[in-house]
């Protein structure tokens, strides 16, 4: 038998149908102006110290973004040295979660990487940004969290340099340190007007191992030579800063005397130095430097490279021969610290 379709029975289907398409259709469709994340940090302001290395010190927490639609939104913390505009952020990928906890010693080791000065309060800039997919995002409002960072100082296996410039007293004498711990020291240290005589100690008292000269050859105000146990004193030729080494896998030792550190870069077209002055009361050399556009520059002793610093890893942790250093536009005071043997470090004020 011919079946024959109704064209009334046939527009209601139609009308179904599309009634249907509509509603999918409406509950699809994304927001114009979608509602971005809010965010919120506690505390505003935290003061970093080792004791707390381990402890549950930031926490970053934010709604949810409105789409208009129920969507799987993944959401990334961004972190950022106050002022950048987030241009180079540590980054956190936290899922659909809405709260990230950084602990004592994460924040610190951020603070740190993002340029901030142990035990001086500095700037962080954060958000969250919420995503569908790489071409749809919303982000957060912006949160500046003031954080004091410190400064990490490891303890290597050391020598002390105990001499008549400080009175003869390992207790209070400056140190030279085995960064890889394998008997290769090194350290710097201020030898002012005196007999210019010293030791090394293996501990802080005279009651261990003494090193004292054997032998030595002075070139200028650098000399290198052999040390025993049972030897003189040891000497530089002039008062003065000096990078002072030690072998006790050969009995070696030696010192370079240096006259200046300096600043060059980017700035003076890596040609010629903005010296440094070093203080006496706080160990520390310091210069006042003017950048007129972003750059880079690099620390170095005596107008020469055969010793210099850079940073690997962007840290304010000093590496021989190591990165450029990068600098913002601006008149900053650029602080080198070399007196914690194995803990060189920089500042950018």
């Amino acid at each position: 038998m011919k079946k024959i379709f109704s064209p009334v029975l046939l527009a209601a289907l139609l009308v179904g149908l599309l009634a249907g398409c509509k509603r999918d259709i409406d509950n699809t469709l994304m927001l114009k102006d979608p509602t971005a994340p809010v965010l919120t940090v506690s505390p505003a302001a935290v003061v970093l110290t080792a004791a707390t290395a381990n402890d549950s010190v930031e926490t970053v927490s934010w709604t949810n973004a409105q789409y208009g639609f129920s969507a799987a939104t993944t959401y990334t913390v961004q972190i950022a040295k106050a002022g950048t505009n987030f241009a180079t952020p540590k980054e956190y990928s936290m899922g659909n979660g809405n709260r990230l906890k950084l602990t004592g010693a994460d924040l610190n080791q951020l603070a740190l990487l993002k340029g901030l000065t142990p035990n001086n309060a500095g700037q962080l800039d954060v958000r969250v940004k919420s995503s569908l997919s790489d071409s749809v995002t919303t982000y957060s409002n912006k949160v500046t969290l003031t954080v004091t960072p410190y400064l990490v100082i490891i303890n290597y296996p050391s020598l002390w340099v105990p001499g008549d410039y400080q009175g003869w007293d390992p207790a209070s004498a400056p140190k030279i340190s085995s960064k890889l711990g394998n008997g290769i020291y090194e350290g710097y240290v201020n030898i002012t007007a005196s007999t210019l005589q010293f030791k090394y100690t293996s501990d802080p008292d005279w009651n261990h191992t003494t090193y004292g000269w054997a032998s030595s050859t002075t070139t200028g105000n650098d000399v290198t030579g052999t040390f025993s146990t049972s030897g003189g004193n040891l000497f530089v030729p002039a008062a003065g800063y000096y990078l002072l080494k030690a072998n006790t896998n050969t009995s070696t030792w030696g010192a370079t005397r240096i006259t200046s550190w300096s600043l060059i870069g980017d700035f003076n077209s890596w040609n010629g130095d903005v010296d440094m002055v070093y203080n006496a009361s706080t160990k520390v050399w310091t210069a006042t430097l003017t950048v007129a556009t972003a750059g880079v520059f690099k620390i170095r002793a005596n107008h020469a490279w055969d010793i210099n610093f850079g940073d690997d890893g962007a840290d304010q942790s000093l590496d021989y021969n190591g990165a450029n250093i990068a600098v913002t536009p601006g008149t900053h005071v650029i602080t080198l610290d070399l007196h914690v043997p194995g803990n060189y470090t920089y500042s950018i004020l």
